[in-house]
């Protein structure tokens, strides 16, 4: 029964006045709940069903419902330059990764633990039209290392990617975690030309051990960790301007690179240089101070039509692959907006591609010499097609999908389904309902 909450707490989202879409009461999003405080209300209800392949064939349904807060203090107390923005979330339901097809990619950008969590909460100051300053609890995900052409793609690994997640400890500052920050703008990085940098705290899941849940520790996003060193990310942004109000513009480049400032297990060897895979050895990793990483996105559009346009992106992200199991991750894809005359409606495809590195395919290649029976990790796939469908614009839309999974867990076993045989691909077949104001 708990399943069917985000699915009931849809309704009154479109049962609310529709005088109050975005866009027409001064608010970017949401309504006005008085001049200068806008509030946002949106659910998500994703039903994931693995046809084939995976760990397990089912069905799995995860619910999100997420509210916003947006305050302009000039408006509200006479202090210029001031805003302000608090966002919490409820989570109910099973994670279908976890629960049915054991990728690395998360097959749904909305499935966590479920609770109620503080998202989150800062405050944020325009620097006299030159940029701005905002601190508190942030995501780097909600700006960092992000593809406006890949929005309304529902693999999670197309927002903040396999490659960091899994590099950073707790995943880093993004979904469903945010953390302690500051984060610099200057220039215009969203509409021209800027540069961003953020300081996060180094470990948003707090104090925890080794084997447990960062999640379940910092259940309700209340920790403000401070632990696990420090994580900078920076980018670099231009490309052109918008021909007109809300539709994207012709080009954009984003160059970025990252630090953590932690140290970090070595994939391959213990504190005495042998292999991890070695009966003699400790069984302790060697530890390496820091990680690092770069990454580059591009976006263009390639055609515009009357109330249409299609829109396409790359990214690429690389990192040491001594002390990280991905070391090379490839996304690419397109959007067409406006597709068979539906001005409100999109066609999404998305591929990603991460690559094991080859420290820690050694490893596995160590494990079989030294008698354990397992294959070698190489790659983790992900294909997805999906439409967006606007039944109620701004207001409500159903988006069925389709993801194919190519090598999940880029062939590491699952013990659920064989401790020795790589997972076989998986067809997922699902269906996301999005609702709000």
């Amino acid at each position: 029964m708990r399943h069917l909450l985000p699915a009931a707490l849809l309704a009154p989202l479109l049962l609310s006045s529709p005088a109050h879409a975005h866009g027409d009461n001064g608010c970017e999003e949401g309504l006005a709940l008085t001049p200068g405080l806008c509030a946002s209300v949106q659910g998500t209800l994703d039903t994931v069903g693995v046809a084939t392949g995976g760990v397990r064939r089912g069905v799995s349904a995860v619910g999100q419902v997420r509210l916003g807060l947006t305050a302009d203090f000039g408006t509200l107390a006479g202090l210029d330059g001031w805003r302000g923005h608090a966002s919490a979330m409820g989570i109910w339901g099973r994670q279908p990764t976890l629960d049915r097809v054991g990728s690395l990619a998360p097959a749904s950008n909305i499935e966590a633990l479920t609770t109620f969590r503080l998202f989150e909460l800062w405050l944020e100051r325009d620097l006299f039209g030159h940029g701005s300053f905002r601190f508190g609890q942030l995501a780097a995900d909600s700006e960092f290392a992000t593809a406006s052409a890949a929005e309304h793609l529902v693999n999670g690994t197309f927002g903040w990617p396999v490659a960091l997640a899994g590099a950073l400890p707790s995943g880093g500052p993004a979904y469903p975690l945010a953390t302690p920050g500051l984060r610099l703008a200057l220039g215009d990085p969203e509409e021209a030309t800027g540069f961003r940098i953020g300081l996060f705290s180094g470990d948003p899941g707090g104090r925890y051990l080794a084997d447990a849940d960062p999640q379940r520790h910092n259940r309700h996003g209340l920790n403000f960790s401070t632990r696990g060193g420090a994580f900078v990310i920076a980018e670099a942004v231009t490309g052109g301007s918008a021909p007109e109000a809300h539709t994207p513009r012709p080009w954009t480049v984003k160059l970025g690179g990252w630090y953590h400032s932690a140290r970090f297990d070595d994939v391959r060897r213990d504190d005495m240089g042998l292999s991890l895979a070695d009966p003699a050895s400790s069984g302790q990793p060697r530890r390496i101070a820091g990680n690092y990483g770069g990454y580059a996105v591009a976006e263009a559009v390639v055609w515009r039509g009357e109330g249409q346009h299609v829109a396409v992106f790359a990214r690429g992200f690389a990192q040491p692959g001594d002390r990280n199991a991905v070391s090379l991750q490839l996304d690419a894809g397109l959007a067409w907006s406006g597709p068979f005359g539906r001005e409100a409606d999109t066609l999404s495809v998305g591929v990603s591609h991460a690559r094991i590195g080859a420290r820690s395919r050694r490893l596995d290649r160590d494990l079989i010499a030294f008698g354990e029976d397992r294959p070698v990790r190489s790659h983790e796939t992900v294909l997805e097609v999906n439409y967006n469908l606007s039944v109620i614009e701004d207001r409500f839309a159903v988006r069925p999908f389709v993801q194919a999974m190519f090598n999940p867990a880029a062939g590491e076993p699952d013990a659920r389904r064989s401790p020795t045989r790589a997972l076989p691909d998986a067809m997922l077949l699902g269906l996301r309902l999005t609702a709000g104001f």
